[in-house]
Protein backbone atom coordinates (compact mmCIF):
# COMPACT_ATOMS: atom_id res chain seq x y z
CA UNK A 1 0.00 0.00 0.00
CA UNK A 2 0.84 3.55 -0.49
CA UNK A 3 0.49 6.68 0.86
CA UNK A 4 -2.43 8.85 -0.67
CA UNK A 5 -1.22 11.34 -2.20
CA UNK A 6 -4.33 13.03 -3.55
CA UNK A 7 -6.37 12.95 0.09
CA UNK A 8 -3.05 14.26 1.58
CA UNK A 9 -3.42 17.46 -0.55
CA UNK A 10 -7.48 17.62 -1.06
CA UNK A 11 -7.21 17.95 2.85
CA UNK A 12 -4.01 20.63 2.74
CA UNK A 13 -5.94 22.83 0.40
CA UNK A 14 -9.52 22.64 2.53
CA UNK A 15 -7.53 23.85 5.54
CA UNK A 16 -6.81 27.59 6.26
CA UNK A 17 -3.45 26.86 7.44
CA UNK A 18 -1.08 23.59 8.05
CA UNK A 19 0.67 22.90 11.30
CA UNK A 20 3.45 20.29 11.06
CA UNK A 21 4.18 18.88 14.21
CA UNK A 22 6.37 15.66 15.35
CA UNK A 23 7.79 14.21 18.49
CA UNK A 24 9.64 15.64 21.12
CA UNK A 25 13.44 15.70 21.25
CA UNK A 26 13.50 15.96 17.37
CA UNK A 27 16.18 13.83 15.09
CA UNK A 28 17.01 14.25 11.53
CA UNK A 29 14.35 11.96 10.19
CA UNK A 30 11.45 13.61 12.22
CA UNK A 31 13.12 17.24 11.16
CA UNK A 32 13.21 16.39 7.25
CA UNK A 33 10.25 14.48 6.99
CA UNK A 34 8.55 18.40 8.23
CA UNK A 35 10.28 20.06 6.27
CA UNK A 36 9.20 18.33 2.94
CA UNK A 37 5.30 18.96 4.34
CA UNK A 38 6.48 22.00 4.82
CA UNK A 39 7.83 22.68 1.03
CA UNK A 40 4.30 20.75 -0.26
CA UNK A 41 2.06 22.49 2.01
CA UNK A 42 4.01 26.00 0.24
CA UNK A 43 3.43 24.68 -3.34
CA UNK A 44 0.46 24.13 -2.79
CA UNK A 45 -0.30 27.92 -1.70
CA UNK A 46 -1.25 27.28 1.67
CA UNK A 47 0.51 28.96 5.55
CA UNK A 48 1.85 26.60 6.96
CA UNK A 49 4.40 26.38 9.95
CA UNK A 50 6.73 23.35 12.01
CA UNK A 51 6.28 23.43 15.71
CA UNK A 52 9.03 22.95 17.89
CA UNK A 53 8.68 23.55 21.71
CA UNK A 54 11.91 21.59 21.41
CA UNK A 55 14.26 24.35 23.26
CA UNK A 56 17.75 21.98 23.28
CA UNK A 57 18.89 19.68 20.05
CA UNK A 58 20.78 16.85 19.06
CA UNK A 59 24.29 18.44 17.31
CA UNK A 60 22.66 17.22 13.73
CA UNK A 61 19.49 18.85 14.09
CA UNK A 62 20.70 21.74 15.87
CA UNK A 63 23.24 22.57 12.90
CA UNK A 64 20.48 22.00 10.55
CA UNK A 65 18.88 24.62 12.25
CA UNK A 66 20.87 27.50 12.28
CA UNK A 67 22.26 26.51 8.46
CA UNK A 68 18.20 26.81 7.33
CA UNK A 69 18.86 30.27 9.64
CA UNK A 70 22.03 31.60 7.92
CA UNK A 71 21.54 30.65 4.41
CA UNK A 72 18.40 32.34 4.37
CA UNK A 73 15.78 29.50 3.44
CA UNK A 74 11.98 30.75 4.40
CA UNK A 75 10.56 28.12 6.91
CA UNK A 76 8.23 28.94 9.79
CA UNK A 77 9.03 27.28 12.71
CA UNK A 78 7.15 28.67 15.61
CA UNK A 79 5.96 27.13 19.23
CA UNK A 80 2.69 26.71 20.30
CA UNK A 81 2.38 29.96 22.49
CA UNK A 82 2.48 31.90 18.92
CA UNK A 83 0.22 30.12 17.02
CA UNK A 84 -2.29 28.84 19.94
CA UNK A 85 -5.04 32.02 19.01
CA UNK A 86 -4.61 31.25 14.91
CA UNK A 87 -6.31 28.05 15.30
CA UNK A 88 -9.41 27.82 14.14
CA UNK A 89 -11.93 24.87 12.69
CA UNK A 90 -10.24 24.80 9.19
CA UNK A 91 -6.71 24.32 10.37
CA UNK A 92 -4.54 21.30 9.53
CA UNK A 93 -2.13 19.44 12.00
CA UNK A 94 -0.03 16.90 10.10
CA UNK A 95 1.09 14.64 12.62
CA UNK A 96 4.62 12.82 10.94
CA UNK A 97 7.22 10.75 12.79
CA UNK A 98 5.14 9.27 15.55
CA UNK A 99 1.62 8.25 16.56
CA UNK A 100 2.00 8.37 19.37
CA UNK A 101 0.07 10.80 21.71
CA UNK A 102 2.44 11.04 24.47
CA UNK A 103 5.62 11.94 22.72
CA UNK A 104 4.50 14.79 20.83
CA UNK A 105 6.17 18.33 20.69
CA UNK A 106 2.56 19.67 22.31
CA UNK A 107 -0.06 17.92 23.04
CA UNK A 108 -2.23 20.89 23.39
CA UNK A 109 -2.48 20.67 19.46
CA UNK A 110 -4.93 17.59 19.47
CA UNK A 111 -7.72 19.92 19.82
CA UNK A 112 -7.55 20.38 16.15
CA UNK A 113 -10.24 19.08 13.96
CA UNK A 114 -8.54 17.86 10.89
CA UNK A 115 -5.30 15.74 12.01
CA UNK A 116 -3.13 13.76 9.15
CA UNK A 117 -0.82 11.20 10.99
CA UNK A 118 2.13 9.77 8.65
CA UNK A 119 4.42 7.05 10.35
CA UNK A 120 6.60 4.63 10.54
CA UNK A 121 6.60 3.10 13.48
CA UNK A 122 4.18 0.51 14.56
CA UNK A 123 0.92 1.64 16.30
CA UNK A 124 0.63 2.63 19.12
CA UNK A 125 -2.64 1.25 21.06
CA UNK A 126 -2.46 3.33 24.16
CA UNK A 127 -1.95 6.80 23.23
CA UNK A 128 -3.90 7.43 20.33
CA UNK A 129 -4.75 10.13 17.65
CA UNK A 130 -8.06 10.51 15.88
CA UNK A 131 -6.88 11.24 12.44
CA UNK A 132 -9.13 12.34 9.83
CA UNK A 133 -6.40 10.21 7.65
CA UNK A 134 -3.48 8.12 8.35
CA UNK A 135 -0.34 6.41 6.58
CA UNK A 136 1.47 4.06 8.83
CA UNK A 137 3.94 2.10 7.01
CA UNK A 138 5.95 -0.25 9.41
CA UNK A 139 7.85 -1.94 6.22
CA UNK A 140 9.16 1.92 5.07
CA UNK A 141 12.64 2.99 6.90
CA UNK A 142 11.99 6.80 7.93
CA UNK A 143 9.15 9.02 7.58
CA UNK A 144 11.65 11.09 4.73
CA UNK A 145 11.20 8.22 3.03
CA UNK A 146 7.09 8.14 3.34
CA UNK A 147 7.33 11.65 2.36
CA UNK A 148 9.11 11.64 -0.77
CA UNK A 149 6.50 9.44 -2.27
CA UNK A 150 4.22 12.89 -2.02
CA UNK A 151 7.26 15.17 -3.07
CA UNK A 152 7.40 12.67 -6.65
CA UNK A 153 3.93 12.47 -6.97
CA UNK A 154 3.00 15.85 -6.44
CA UNK A 155 6.28 17.31 -8.52
CA UNK A 156 7.23 19.86 -5.49
CA UNK A 157 10.79 21.20 -5.56
CA UNK A 158 12.75 21.48 -2.36
CA UNK A 159 15.94 23.38 -1.66
CA UNK A 160 18.89 21.57 -2.06
CA UNK A 161 19.91 21.97 1.86
CA UNK A 162 16.18 20.76 2.54
CA UNK A 163 16.84 17.62 0.47
CA UNK A 164 20.45 17.44 2.55
CA UNK A 165 18.53 17.44 5.96
CA UNK A 166 16.14 14.41 4.77
CA UNK A 167 19.10 12.43 3.34
CA UNK A 168 20.80 12.65 7.18
CA UNK A 169 17.64 11.27 8.26
CA UNK A 170 17.60 8.43 5.93
CA UNK A 171 20.92 7.95 6.78
CA UNK A 172 19.93 7.99 10.77
CA UNK A 173 16.85 5.89 10.58
CA UNK A 174 18.85 3.37 8.68
CA UNK A 175 22.23 3.50 10.32
CA UNK A 176 23.56 3.63 7.15
CA UNK A 177 21.47 2.17 5.12
CA UNK A 178 22.48 -1.12 7.19
CA UNK A 179 19.19 -1.82 8.62
CA UNK A 180 15.33 -1.41 7.49
CA UNK A 181 16.36 -1.16 3.73
CA UNK A 182 14.74 -1.66 1.05
CA UNK A 183 14.83 -0.27 -2.99
CA UNK A 184 12.41 2.24 -1.78
CA UNK A 185 14.95 3.80 0.57
CA UNK A 186 17.21 3.45 -2.09
CA UNK A 187 14.75 5.53 -4.54
CA UNK A 188 14.06 7.83 -2.10
CA UNK A 189 17.82 8.65 -1.82
CA UNK A 190 18.51 8.93 -4.79
CA UNK A 191 16.16 11.26 -5.55
CA UNK A 192 16.77 13.59 -2.98
CA UNK A 193 20.60 13.26 -4.65
CA UNK A 194 18.59 14.41 -7.63
CA UNK A 195 17.44 17.68 -5.94
CA UNK A 196 20.77 18.79 -4.94
CA UNK A 197 21.37 17.30 -1.95
CA UNK A 198 25.52 17.94 -0.78
CA UNK A 199 27.72 15.25 0.73
CA UNK A 200 29.84 17.49 2.12
CA UNK A 201 27.16 18.89 3.99
CA UNK A 202 25.70 15.81 4.98
CA UNK A 203 28.86 14.69 6.25
CA UNK A 204 28.90 17.77 8.91
CA UNK A 205 25.27 16.54 9.91
CA UNK A 206 26.50 13.06 11.02
CA UNK A 207 29.27 14.61 12.87
CA UNK A 208 29.38 13.33 16.26
CA UNK A 209 30.83 15.08 19.50
CA UNK A 210 34.37 13.76 20.38
CA UNK A 211 33.12 13.59 24.37
CA UNK A 212 30.57 11.49 23.52
CA UNK A 213 31.93 8.82 20.92
CA UNK A 214 34.68 8.29 23.41
CA UNK A 215 31.68 7.66 26.33
CA UNK A 216 29.68 5.41 23.63
CA UNK A 217 33.40 3.56 23.11
CA UNK A 218 33.84 2.97 26.96
CA UNK A 219 30.39 1.37 27.44
CA UNK A 220 30.45 -0.62 24.47
CA UNK A 221 33.93 -1.91 25.98
CA UNK A 222 31.84 -2.73 29.51
CA UNK A 223 28.99 -4.38 27.61
CA UNK A 224 27.90 -8.30 28.41
CA UNK A 225 27.48 -10.65 25.50
CA UNK A 226 25.13 -13.33 26.22
CA UNK A 227 24.12 -16.56 24.86
CA UNK A 228 26.87 -16.18 21.87
CA UNK A 229 24.54 -13.73 19.95
CA UNK A 230 23.11 -10.65 21.71
CA UNK A 231 24.77 -8.41 23.44
CA UNK A 232 23.32 -5.59 26.49
CA UNK A 233 25.26 -2.20 27.04
CA UNK A 234 25.15 -0.27 30.55
CA UNK A 235 25.36 3.40 30.45
CA UNK A 236 26.99 4.82 33.96
CA UNK A 237 24.66 6.21 36.81
CA UNK A 238 26.20 9.19 36.93
CA UNK A 239 25.13 10.29 33.66
CA UNK A 240 22.28 11.35 31.72
CA UNK A 241 21.79 10.02 28.05
CA UNK A 242 19.44 11.16 24.89
CA UNK A 243 17.46 8.45 23.23
CA UNK A 244 19.12 8.32 20.28
CA UNK A 245 22.47 8.06 22.15
CA UNK A 246 21.15 5.26 23.52
CA UNK A 247 20.36 4.22 20.01
CA UNK A 248 23.38 5.26 18.33
CA UNK A 249 25.34 2.31 20.88
CA UNK A 250 23.42 -0.04 19.77
CA UNK A 251 23.68 0.33 16.16
CA UNK A 252 27.84 0.33 16.55
CA UNK A 253 27.64 -3.30 18.41
CA UNK A 254 25.12 -4.72 15.46
CA UNK A 255 28.35 -4.84 13.60
CA UNK A 256 30.32 -7.21 15.74
CA UNK A 257 30.43 -10.76 14.50
CA UNK A 258 27.78 -13.68 15.64
CA UNK A 259 25.66 -10.40 16.90
CA UNK A 260 22.36 -10.59 16.28
CA UNK A 261 20.38 -8.58 18.76
CA UNK A 262 21.62 -5.26 20.45
CA UNK A 263 20.40 -3.32 23.44
CA UNK A 264 21.82 -0.29 25.33
CA UNK A 265 20.05 0.71 28.76
CA UNK A 266 21.12 4.27 30.11
CA UNK A 267 19.07 6.94 32.64
CA UNK A 268 17.17 9.72 30.64
CA UNK A 269 16.46 11.67 33.70
CA UNK A 270 16.58 10.80 37.23
CA UNK A 271 13.30 8.88 37.25
CA UNK A 272 13.32 7.50 33.56
CA UNK A 273 15.37 4.69 32.32
CA UNK A 274 15.72 3.99 28.41
CA UNK A 275 16.60 0.63 26.69
CA UNK A 276 17.16 1.01 23.24
CA UNK A 277 16.90 -2.30 20.77
CA UNK A 278 18.13 -3.22 17.50
CA UNK A 279 18.20 -6.41 15.51
CA UNK A 280 19.18 -7.75 12.21
CA UNK A 281 15.56 -9.18 11.44
CA UNK A 282 16.18 -12.85 12.55
CA UNK A 283 15.07 -11.45 16.36
CA UNK A 284 11.86 -9.59 17.16
CA UNK A 285 13.31 -6.78 19.45
CA UNK A 286 9.47 -5.15 19.48
CA UNK A 287 8.16 -8.23 21.62
CA UNK A 288 10.97 -7.82 23.41
CA UNK A 289 10.52 -4.13 24.23
CA UNK A 290 6.96 -5.61 24.38
CA UNK A 291 7.43 -6.89 27.57
CA UNK A 292 8.93 -3.89 29.19
CA UNK A 293 6.29 -1.65 28.26
CA UNK A 294 7.65 -0.48 25.20
CA UNK A 295 7.03 -1.29 21.46
CA UNK A 296 8.67 0.00 17.61
CA UNK A 297 9.70 -2.01 15.13
CA UNK A 298 11.10 -6.35 14.94
CA UNK A 299 14.44 -4.69 14.34
CA UNK A 300 13.92 -1.56 16.04
CA UNK A 301 12.52 -0.75 18.90
CA UNK A 302 12.94 0.68 22.70
CA UNK A 303 10.91 1.27 26.30
CA UNK A 304 11.23 3.67 29.22
CA UNK A 305 11.00 2.52 32.52
CA UNK A 306 10.08 4.99 35.21
CA UNK A 307 10.64 4.20 38.76
CA UNK A 308 13.48 1.93 38.22
CA UNK A 309 17.42 1.56 38.96
CA UNK A 310 19.82 1.32 36.02
CA UNK A 311 21.02 -1.94 37.73
CA UNK A 312 17.82 -3.55 37.69
CA UNK A 313 16.45 -2.56 34.70
CA UNK A 314 20.02 -4.42 33.35
CA UNK A 315 18.75 -7.69 35.33
CA UNK A 316 15.10 -7.58 34.10
CA UNK A 317 16.28 -6.75 30.32
CA UNK A 318 18.89 -9.65 31.35
CA UNK A 319 16.27 -12.22 32.02
CA UNK A 320 14.31 -11.53 29.06
CA UNK A 321 17.21 -12.19 26.65
CA UNK A 322 18.87 -15.20 28.54
CA UNK A 323 15.44 -16.70 27.83
CA UNK A 324 16.05 -16.69 24.05
CA UNK A 325 19.00 -19.28 24.47
CA UNK A 326 20.52 -18.47 21.77
CA UNK A 327 18.03 -19.16 18.79
CA UNK A 328 15.96 -17.01 17.18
Amino acid sequence: MQINADKVKELIEESSQVIIMSHTNLDLDALGSSLGLYYLCKTIGKNASLLIDDDNHETGVARSLREIKRQKIYVKIRKYSEIEKTIDKETLLIIVDTNASNLLQNKNLLKTKNIIVIDHHIKNNENVIQPKYEYISEEQSSAVEIIIELLKHLDIYIHPYIATIMLAGIFVDTNDFFSKTGHKTHDAASYLYQSGALLEELQYLLKEDMEKYNNQQKIIREAEKINSHFIIAKGHDSHFYRKEELAKISDKMLFFNDIEASFTIGKLDEKTIGISARSLGNVNVQKIMERLGGGGHLSDAATQLEGETLEASFIKLKKIVNKLKGGF
